[in-house]
Protein backbone atom coordinates (compact mmCIF):
# COMPACT_ATOMS: atom_id res chain seq x y z
CA UNK A 1 0.00 0.00 0.00
CA UNK A 2 1.13 3.31 -0.39
CA UNK A 3 0.13 6.68 2.23
CA UNK A 4 -0.89 10.34 1.64
CA UNK A 5 1.83 11.97 4.04
CA UNK A 6 0.40 15.52 4.68
CA UNK A 7 3.83 16.80 6.47
CA UNK A 8 6.97 13.99 7.15
CA UNK A 9 7.15 15.47 10.73
CA UNK A 10 3.42 14.88 11.34
CA UNK A 11 4.04 11.07 10.55
CA UNK A 12 7.48 11.09 12.35
CA UNK A 13 5.82 12.29 15.68
CA UNK A 14 2.37 11.33 15.35
CA UNK A 15 0.92 15.12 15.53
CA UNK A 16 -1.22 16.38 13.29
CA UNK A 17 -4.61 18.23 13.35
CA UNK A 18 -7.53 18.55 10.67
CA UNK A 19 -6.32 21.83 9.65
CA UNK A 20 -2.84 20.28 8.47
CA UNK A 21 -5.00 17.73 6.53
CA UNK A 22 -5.91 17.83 2.72
CA UNK A 23 -3.60 20.76 1.75
CA UNK A 24 -3.42 21.85 -2.07
CA UNK A 25 0.10 20.24 -1.93
CA UNK A 26 -0.15 17.07 -0.78
CA UNK A 27 2.84 14.40 -1.34
CA UNK A 28 2.89 10.96 -2.58
CA UNK A 29 5.01 8.81 -0.21
CA UNK A 30 5.70 4.70 0.49
CA UNK A 31 4.17 3.54 3.63
CA UNK A 32 6.66 3.53 6.32
CA UNK A 33 6.52 0.06 8.62
CA UNK A 34 4.31 1.96 11.13
CA UNK A 35 1.62 1.83 8.40
CA UNK A 36 0.67 -1.86 8.86
CA UNK A 37 0.66 -2.20 12.44
CA UNK A 38 -1.66 -1.76 14.88
CA UNK A 39 -1.22 1.55 16.16
CA UNK A 40 -2.59 3.06 12.88
CA UNK A 41 -6.51 1.91 13.35
CA UNK A 42 -8.49 2.10 9.46
CA UNK A 43 -11.31 3.86 9.44
CA UNK A 44 -14.76 1.99 9.09
CA UNK A 45 -16.93 3.56 6.11
CA UNK A 46 -20.25 2.75 7.88
CA UNK A 47 -19.31 5.80 10.55
CA UNK A 48 -17.66 7.94 7.44
CA UNK A 49 -20.22 10.61 6.60
CA UNK A 50 -19.12 11.98 3.20
CA UNK A 51 -20.10 15.72 2.62
CA UNK A 52 -19.73 16.91 -1.32
CA UNK A 53 -20.45 20.56 -1.45
CA UNK A 54 -19.91 23.17 -3.80
CA UNK A 55 -16.66 23.85 -1.96
CA UNK A 56 -14.79 19.99 -1.86
CA UNK A 57 -15.25 17.14 0.60
CA UNK A 58 -15.52 17.12 3.97
CA UNK A 59 -15.66 13.93 5.86
CA UNK A 60 -17.26 13.43 9.22
CA UNK A 61 -15.99 10.21 11.80
CA UNK A 62 -19.41 9.80 13.57
CA UNK A 63 -19.10 8.45 17.33
CA UNK A 64 -21.58 6.13 18.56
CA UNK A 65 -20.06 4.74 20.91
CA UNK A 66 -21.04 8.11 22.79
CA UNK A 67 -23.88 9.50 21.21
CA UNK A 68 -25.74 6.79 20.20
CA UNK A 69 -29.37 7.94 18.83
CA UNK A 70 -27.88 11.09 17.37
CA UNK A 71 -25.70 9.03 14.96
CA UNK A 72 -28.41 6.65 14.46
CA UNK A 73 -31.07 9.56 13.32
CA UNK A 74 -27.79 10.89 11.85
CA UNK A 75 -27.56 7.79 9.55
CA UNK A 76 -31.42 7.40 9.32
CA UNK A 77 -31.43 11.20 7.86
CA UNK A 78 -28.37 10.60 5.27
CA UNK A 79 -29.75 7.34 3.87
CA UNK A 80 -33.11 9.09 3.51
CA UNK A 81 -31.66 11.87 1.24
CA UNK A 82 -32.52 14.43 4.00
CA UNK A 83 -29.23 16.26 3.63
CA UNK A 84 -29.10 16.71 -0.22
CA UNK A 85 -28.70 19.93 -1.08
CA UNK A 86 -29.54 21.38 2.52
CA UNK A 87 -26.66 24.66 2.88
CA UNK A 88 -24.47 26.11 5.54
CA UNK A 89 -27.15 28.73 6.35
CA UNK A 90 -25.59 29.74 10.04
CA UNK A 91 -21.46 30.50 9.63
CA UNK A 92 -20.21 32.13 12.41
CA UNK A 93 -15.64 32.86 11.74
CA UNK A 94 -13.97 31.42 13.87
CA UNK A 95 -16.29 30.01 15.35
CA UNK A 96 -19.44 27.31 13.81
CA UNK A 97 -20.38 26.52 10.37
CA UNK A 98 -24.37 25.09 10.78
CA UNK A 99 -26.42 23.01 8.14
CA UNK A 100 -30.02 21.90 7.64
CA UNK A 101 -32.78 23.41 6.34
CA UNK A 102 -33.52 26.16 8.80
CA UNK A 103 -37.34 25.76 10.08
CA UNK A 104 -39.31 28.40 8.21
CA UNK A 105 -37.93 26.94 5.24
CA UNK A 106 -39.16 23.33 5.94
CA UNK A 107 -42.33 23.52 3.56
CA UNK A 108 -43.81 19.64 3.16
CA UNK A 109 -41.32 18.55 4.91
CA UNK A 110 -42.30 15.46 7.30
CA UNK A 111 -41.65 16.75 11.07
CA UNK A 112 -39.09 14.81 13.02
CA UNK A 113 -39.45 14.43 16.71
CA UNK A 114 -36.99 16.25 18.71
CA UNK A 115 -34.24 13.84 20.25
CA UNK A 116 -33.62 13.61 23.77
CA UNK A 117 -30.38 15.15 24.72
CA UNK A 118 -26.56 13.36 24.94
CA UNK A 119 -24.82 15.63 26.76
CA UNK A 120 -23.02 13.20 29.18
CA UNK A 121 -22.86 9.60 29.71
CA UNK A 122 -21.25 7.77 33.26
CA UNK A 123 -17.21 7.25 33.17
CA UNK A 124 -16.64 3.39 31.44
CA UNK A 125 -13.94 1.77 33.29
CA UNK A 126 -13.35 -0.65 30.60
CA UNK A 127 -13.32 2.29 27.82
CA UNK A 128 -9.44 2.87 26.46
CA UNK A 129 -8.89 6.05 27.88
CA UNK A 130 -5.25 8.40 27.64
CA UNK A 131 -5.08 11.12 30.40
CA UNK A 132 -4.04 14.35 29.13
CA UNK A 133 -4.65 17.00 31.43
CA UNK A 134 -5.88 17.11 35.07
CA UNK A 135 -6.70 19.76 36.75
CA UNK A 136 -8.56 21.25 33.79
CA UNK A 137 -9.27 24.66 33.27
CA UNK A 138 -13.11 23.26 32.50
CA UNK A 139 -13.32 19.85 34.05
CA UNK A 140 -11.66 17.92 36.74
CA UNK A 141 -9.22 15.78 33.98
CA UNK A 142 -9.11 15.38 30.27
CA UNK A 143 -7.99 13.06 27.97
CA UNK A 144 -8.54 10.74 24.64
CA UNK A 145 -11.24 8.32 24.41
CA UNK A 146 -10.98 5.80 21.00
CA UNK A 147 -9.47 8.82 19.25
CA UNK A 148 -12.09 11.80 20.70
CA UNK A 149 -10.97 14.36 23.26
CA UNK A 150 -13.30 13.89 26.65
CA UNK A 151 -13.71 15.81 29.58
CA UNK A 152 -14.35 13.85 32.79
CA UNK A 153 -15.92 15.07 36.72
CA UNK A 154 -17.72 13.09 39.26
CA UNK A 155 -17.53 10.16 37.23
CA UNK A 156 -19.66 11.64 34.20
CA UNK A 157 -17.70 11.69 30.84
CA UNK A 158 -18.76 14.32 27.38
CA UNK A 159 -17.21 15.34 24.51
CA UNK A 160 -14.76 18.60 24.28
CA UNK A 161 -15.87 20.87 21.31
CA UNK A 162 -11.95 20.64 20.11
CA UNK A 163 -12.56 22.74 16.24
CA UNK A 164 -14.23 20.36 14.07
CA UNK A 165 -16.29 18.25 16.14
CA UNK A 166 -20.10 18.12 15.16
CA UNK A 167 -22.91 18.38 17.29
CA UNK A 168 -27.20 18.94 16.88
CA UNK A 169 -28.60 22.07 17.04
CA UNK A 170 -31.55 22.99 19.31
CA UNK A 171 -33.40 25.19 20.52
CA UNK A 172 -33.09 26.76 24.25
CA UNK A 173 -34.53 23.44 25.81
CA UNK A 174 -32.20 20.60 25.99
CA UNK A 175 -34.32 17.84 24.22
CA UNK A 176 -35.50 19.69 21.25
CA UNK A 177 -32.79 18.57 18.51
CA UNK A 178 -34.06 17.72 15.21
CA UNK A 179 -31.53 17.42 12.07
CA UNK A 180 -29.29 20.60 11.71
CA UNK A 181 -25.43 20.10 12.23
CA UNK A 182 -23.02 22.35 13.11
CA UNK A 183 -19.06 22.30 12.93
CA UNK A 184 -17.46 23.97 15.22
CA UNK A 185 -14.50 26.08 13.69
CA UNK A 186 -11.82 27.97 15.33
CA UNK A 187 -11.28 28.36 18.75
CA UNK A 188 -12.54 25.80 20.32
CA UNK A 189 -16.11 26.55 21.83
CA UNK A 190 -15.58 24.64 25.54
CA UNK A 191 -18.70 26.64 26.86
CA UNK A 192 -20.87 23.95 24.79
CA UNK A 193 -19.22 21.21 26.55
CA UNK A 194 -21.93 19.37 27.87
CA UNK A 195 -24.87 22.00 26.73
CA UNK A 196 -24.81 20.12 23.42
CA UNK A 197 -24.92 16.93 21.84
CA UNK A 198 -21.61 16.19 20.67
CA UNK A 199 -21.77 13.25 17.97
CA UNK A 200 -18.71 13.46 15.87
CA UNK A 201 -15.89 15.28 13.84
CA UNK A 202 -14.28 16.28 10.86
CA UNK A 203 -11.29 14.43 9.96
CA UNK A 204 -10.47 15.26 6.31
CA UNK A 205 -11.67 18.19 3.92
CA UNK A 206 -10.13 21.18 6.27
CA UNK A 207 -9.23 23.10 3.37
CA UNK A 208 -13.22 22.41 1.89
CA UNK A 209 -14.61 24.01 5.04
CA UNK A 210 -12.14 26.93 5.13
CA UNK A 211 -14.06 28.04 1.87
CA UNK A 212 -17.69 27.67 3.53
CA UNK A 213 -19.22 31.24 2.94
CA UNK A 214 -19.47 33.16 6.27
CA UNK A 215 -22.65 35.16 7.36
CA UNK A 216 -22.36 38.41 9.01
CA UNK A 217 -21.62 38.04 12.90
CA UNK A 218 -24.24 41.00 13.26
CA UNK A 219 -26.64 38.77 12.03
CA UNK A 220 -25.99 35.79 13.72
CA UNK A 221 -24.03 34.68 11.42
CA UNK A 222 -27.20 33.70 9.52
CA UNK A 223 -27.62 33.86 5.63
CA UNK A 224 -30.58 35.07 4.45
CA UNK A 225 -30.50 34.18 0.96
CA UNK A 226 -30.53 31.01 0.16
CA UNK A 227 -28.24 31.07 -3.12
CA UNK A 228 -25.42 32.79 -1.24
CA UNK A 229 -24.85 29.90 1.09
CA UNK A 230 -22.59 26.76 0.26
CA UNK A 231 -24.16 23.63 -0.57
CA UNK A 232 -24.27 20.37 0.44
CA UNK A 233 -24.87 18.67 -3.06
CA UNK A 234 -24.73 15.01 -1.74
CA UNK A 235 -24.59 13.32 1.98
CA UNK A 236 -23.42 9.72 1.97
CA UNK A 237 -22.34 7.20 4.46
CA UNK A 238 -18.94 5.34 2.96
CA UNK A 239 -20.67 2.15 3.29
CA UNK A 240 -22.99 3.68 0.61
CA UNK A 241 -20.20 4.50 -1.87
CA UNK A 242 -18.61 3.07 -4.35
CA UNK A 243 -15.44 1.18 -3.49
CA UNK A 244 -13.68 3.80 -5.94
CA UNK A 245 -15.65 7.08 -4.18
CA UNK A 246 -14.58 5.55 -0.85
CA UNK A 247 -11.54 7.52 1.09
CA UNK A 248 -9.47 4.46 3.20
CA UNK A 249 -8.63 6.78 6.37
CA UNK A 250 -6.91 5.77 9.03
CA UNK A 251 -5.56 7.41 12.21
CA UNK A 252 -3.44 7.00 14.92
CA UNK A 253 -4.40 4.75 18.04
CA UNK A 254 -4.84 7.20 20.95
CA UNK A 255 -3.44 4.37 23.18
CA UNK A 256 -0.24 3.27 21.22
CA UNK A 257 2.71 4.80 22.16
CA UNK A 258 3.77 6.75 19.35
CA UNK A 259 0.76 8.54 20.18
CA UNK A 260 1.60 9.24 24.13
CA UNK A 261 5.44 9.74 23.02
CA UNK A 262 3.69 12.72 21.13
CA UNK A 263 1.90 13.85 23.65
CA UNK A 264 4.98 13.85 25.94
CA UNK A 265 7.63 15.63 23.49
CA UNK A 266 4.56 18.71 22.74
CA UNK A 267 4.56 18.81 26.97
CA UNK A 268 8.13 19.05 27.70
CA UNK A 269 8.56 20.91 24.10
CA UNK A 270 12.25 19.56 23.82
CA UNK A 271 12.90 20.83 20.09
CA UNK A 272 15.56 23.39 20.49
CA UNK A 273 13.60 25.68 18.99
CA UNK A 274 11.23 26.34 22.22
CA UNK A 275 13.26 29.06 24.22
CA UNK A 276 10.53 28.29 26.96
CA UNK A 277 9.68 25.18 27.74
CA UNK A 278 5.89 26.15 29.16
CA UNK A 279 5.26 24.32 32.60
CA UNK A 280 3.56 21.15 31.29
CA UNK A 281 0.23 21.49 31.36
CA UNK A 282 -1.98 20.77 28.21
CA UNK A 283 -4.95 21.94 26.70
CA UNK A 284 -6.63 18.49 25.17
CA UNK A 285 -7.71 20.40 21.98
CA UNK A 286 -3.95 21.10 20.81
CA UNK A 287 -2.49 17.47 20.33
CA UNK A 288 -5.69 16.60 17.65
CA UNK A 289 -5.42 12.82 16.23
CA UNK A 290 -3.18 12.04 12.94
CA UNK A 291 -5.57 11.13 9.78
CA UNK A 292 -3.74 9.59 6.32
CA UNK A 293 -5.10 7.96 3.50
CA UNK A 294 -4.15 4.84 2.31
CA UNK A 295 -4.41 3.79 -1.24
CA UNK A 296 -3.51 0.77 -2.53
CA UNK A 297 -0.06 0.16 -4.50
Amino acid sequence: MRVISFCALVVALGLGSAAAQQTPTTATTAAPAAAVNSAWQLLPQDNLLYLETDQGRIVILLAPAFAPEHVKRVKELVKAGFYDGVTFYRVIEGFVAQFGVPEHEWGSRAKLTPMKAEFSWPVRSGDPYLLVQRPDLLAEETGFNQGFAVAREQNQEWLVHCPGVVNMARANEPDTAVADIAIMMGQAPRHLDKNMSAFGKVIWGQYALNRIRRGDTADGGVIGSATARSVIKQARLGSDLAPDRQLQLEWLSTTSSEFSQSLAERRSRTHVFYQHKGNGNMDVCYPQVPVREVKPV
